[in-house]
């Protein structure tokens, strides 16, 4: 299916009387004509005449917006120019096609194509006027989807001002790979140029310094003495606390020292045993009379 109609925005690459060529964002180059007025050309018929006076306004190089239609041809319906919003400026992008006097730019912000023309320098050609031949020259440095950094500004169309060569300020580097020391203002502590902020921190740890104002350990600061129990400097009371009362009668009744089982009374075994002084009876056969 043919589509019969769209816009598109790009950058006019040609142009002739009744026609213009348009290479779009997308890369794809296309010829557009004037649209067709009348008949044939022998009954009058010709080319819309507006077109061809918008026609001769434009500027090829610049970015254009397109409103197109198809009738057996691309025909332009409208086209109208595009120029930056600023006369003058600095772009950061890639290189997508180069020519013998300019170069297409895609920006690394917008990601918009821009054709970029050396600046003409010396008047007209009848006396000599030519794009500037060192920018001319500078084309060859660069290839296509290589990086380039360029000054411009804006001249009926993109100018290019001035190259800009990256230099090895515009590297970055990261914080922790450090800063170079000028010269003189060298490190009485160290011979190196280069430091890391990791490489200052002190090897020993900061907590060995602190003396401390009381022992390491609680239980330290209990006073004791040479293979002693700590527990024995624990007061203690010879009265158990639930015989409560009467302290005299705590000291009558304490314990004694000894063995407690040494002070029960000795008890004479012979007489203790009442069978002891029982006299034992005799054989009872010894009782029975004799015939």
């Amino acid at each position: 299916m043919i589509k019969k109609a769209g816009n598109l925005k790009g950058i006019l690459n040609a142009k002739g009387d009744a026609w213009i060529e348009v290479k779009e964002d997308q890369g794809l180059l296309e010829r557009y004509l004037a649209p067709w007025q009348g008949g044939s050309p022998a009954r009058g018929g010709g080319f819309d005449l507006k077109t061809l006076d918008v026609f001769k306004e434009l500027v090829v190089g610049n970015r254009v917006q397109l409103d197109w239609f198809w009738d057996g041809h691309l025909r332009v319906l409208k086209v109208n120019k595009i120029k930056p919003f600023n006369k003058s400026g600095f772009l950061n992008g890639t290189l997508i096609q180069k020519g013998d006097k300019w170069i297409d730019v895609e920006s690394e912000k917008s990601f918009v194509p821009w054709r970029f023309y050396a600046k003409w320098v010396g008047g007209m050609p009848e006396a000599g006027g030519s794009y500037n031949p060192t920018t001319l020259a500078f084309f060859d440095k660069f290839n296509v989807n290589e990086p380039v950094r360029i000054v411009w500004s804006y001249d009926h169309r993109p100018r290019i001002e001035r190259f800009i060569e990256q230099k090895k300020e515009d590297v970055f580097v990261p914080f922790y790979e450090g800063k170079t020391i000028p010269i003189g203002e060298t490190n009485s502590q160290t011979d190196k140029t280069k430091l890391k902020p990791f490489d200052q921190i002190p090897s020993t740890n900061p907590f060995d310094h602190v003396v401390p104002s009381i022992p390491s350990s609680p239980f330290d600061q209990t006073p004791r003495s040479v293979n002693a129990n700590p527990f024995d400097s624990v007061n203690q009371t010879s009265s158990n606390p639930f015989e409560g009362g009467n302290k005299d009668k705590q000291k009558t009744n304490s314990p004694p020292s000894g063995n407690p089982f040494d002070s029960a009374p000795k008890v004479n075994r012979k007489e203790a045993n009442p069978f002891e002084n029982v006299p034992l009876p005799g054989n009872p056969f010894d009782t029975v009379p004799e015939n």
